[in-house]
């Protein structure tokens, strides 16, 4: 069973787009395993960046998520983190008779907390630390905290009974 079997790619796609509109973040919709069904464009600069390098992809964005969905596995909790950016990331558990079907996943958000790693970017990417400072200032800033209330009513919702 995989989240498409829940419901249309339509009302997936309505609920990412609020999902995406509440947090400032991009959406997606991925599978138990994390193989992703739907993605949403318009990524911040930052983001944008990485994603289009596939070594900066696997280091910066695949470790979190791949530690992300094994805990969400376990616990059928939304999780929370950091990806090694900097940026935050959550991952919202879709669960049906008390079994994962899948995931919202959104990312992209400036911590308030914490700066995004410039340097670790720069070396990524292979551009000055000046330019993946450039790349984070449109990144808008936000807390893990305002998010929880906001996965959580996601989560009650994506929790069939």
């Amino acid at each position: 069973m995989t989240p498409l079997d829940l419901k249309t790619k339509e009302e997936w796609q309505e609920i990412l787009d609020r999902f995406a509109t509440e947090t400032k973040m991009t959406a997606a919709l991925t599978d138990n395993t994390g193989k992703q069904l739907i993605s949403m464009e318009g990524r911040y600069p930052l983001c944008a960046a990485v994603r289009q390098n596939e070594k900066a992809l696997t280091f910066i964005c695949s470790q979190t998520n791949t530690a992300m969905l094994a805990v969400v596995a376990k616990t059928l909790r939304p999780e929370f983190d950091l990806c090694e950016a900097g940026l935050i990331r959550v991952v919202v558990p879709i669960v049906k008779d008390g079994s994962l079907v899948g995931q919202v996943t959104a990312c992209g958000l400036a911590s308030d907390e914490e700066e995004p790693n410039s340097f670790l970017v720069s070396k990524e990417l292979g551009i000055s630390e000046e330019k993946a400072i450039e790349l984070a200032q449109s990144t808008p800033l936000g807390s893990e905290e305002e998010l929880q209330e906001k996965c959580a009513r996601l989560s009650d919702e994506l929790t069939a009974k």
